[in-house]
């Protein structure tokens, strides 16, 4: 037997305290028949006070009560077994974190509509493993794979231009961080998901692309910025007024550059998506590339499940509790009145 929320059981220990209490209003109500009246005007009078009927009633709460709380903790039992069915797909998604996705050419910036992106993802993605890579200088795992996403979630909501240490933006080494993290299982395929504005520093990222692909890993690129005019950099201040980066004086802007993306996406053999300043829709691209292959390595397997069982008793706990309410709480009187006597 399984709880699927066994603290619900501690509400067992309330149960004493109800019978104490039950207990007390029954002594209470017999000492204050015994004040209204003597022994024999009360037999006349009133109900019979001796008796089970109190007690039955009484039990019949108790176990009502714990019924219903038993119920609450949600009690699994009785086995079957279930055929279940896992998808074979492992997704990185290395986002972009230096500081020109800050820019405010996409609204609220680059960077966060790149993480409502991911966000309308990830209901796509069940059963696969998705893990994230904060990029910048430097390449760091904010996510190992997982099929946790709420754990997903979380570590995504945290995630900014402080996530990944040095400034700049070295992409191929995002790309071979990956790789490395990326298990060497054949039956499962290896998809790159790559979020930036395409801004490289030398880092040989079309070169990364190419090992990756040799390793059967596809890499899919996606654009965000303007890449005609650009956009400047914004600086928050601690009072949170907003400047702007400079360079020896001059106000710093950022283009996106989508031609780097696309050489890493032909290499890996992939596809850009070339998003720019417009709403663009990840799950679009699920269903048109990944979805296939996630298809294409499902693997079946049997899994021993325990059925919910809560609503017998709360059937039980709620057929006795009305029951107690049914059952009186005393026998009539069966004390007679004398015949009266002829004239």
């Amino acid at each position: 037997m399984y709880w699927e929320n066994p603290t619900i059981l501690l509400g067992l220990w309330v149960l004493p305290l109800v019978g104490l209490l039950l207990v007390h209003a029954e002594r209470r109500r017999r000492a204050a028949a015994r004040r209204f009246a003597d022994a024999a005007m009360v037999a006349r009078l009133m109900p019979a006070l001796r008796g089970p009927r109190p007690w039955i009633k009484g039990i019949l709460i108790l176990v009502g009560l714990a019924s219903l709380i038993v119920a609450g903790a949600r009690p699994r039992f009785f086995s079957y077994v279930e055929k279940v069915t896992q998808r074979g797909l492992d997704l990185f998604v290395l986002l972009d974190v230096s500081r020109s996705m800050t820019a405010e050419d996409v609204a609220p910036n680059r960077l966060e509509r790149a993480k409502s992106d991911i966000r309308d993802l990830l209901p796509k993605l069940l059963g696969d493993r998705v893990g994230l890579i904060a990029f910048a200088g430097k390449p760091v795992i904010s996510v190992p794979l997982t099929t946790d996403q709420g754990f997903f979630l979380s570590a995504l909501e945290e995630v900014d231009i402080h996530s990944a240490p040095r400034g700049g933006s070295l992409i191929g080494d995002a790309i071979r961080k990956a790789m490395e993290a990326m298990p060497p299982e054949r039956d499962r395929d290896h998809v790159v998901l790559l979020i930036s504005d395409g801004d490289d520093q030398d880092s040989y990222a079309e070169d990364a692309a190419k090992q990756a692909a040799e390793r059967g890993i596809k890499i899919f690129t996606m654009g965000l910025g303007d890449s005609h005019e650009g956009a400047r950099i914004p600086i928050r201040d601690a009072s949170g007024g907003k400047s702007y980066l400079k360079y020896q004086g001059q106000e710093v802007w950022t283009k996106l550059n989508p031609r780097v993306l696309e050489q890493i996406a032909l290499a890996a053999g992939g596809a850009y998506i070339p998003a720019g300043t417009q709403a663009y829709d990840l799950g679009q691209i699920y269903a048109e590339h990944l979805a296939g292959l996630a298809r294409s390595e499902i693997q079946s397997e049997k899994r021993k499940r325990y059925a919910e069982q809560f609503q017998w008793f709360v059937c039980l706990g709620v057929g006795l509790l009305l029951l107690e309410m049914a059952v009186p709480s005393y026998r009539r009187s069966s004390v007679r009145e004398p015949a009266g006597e002829e004239e």
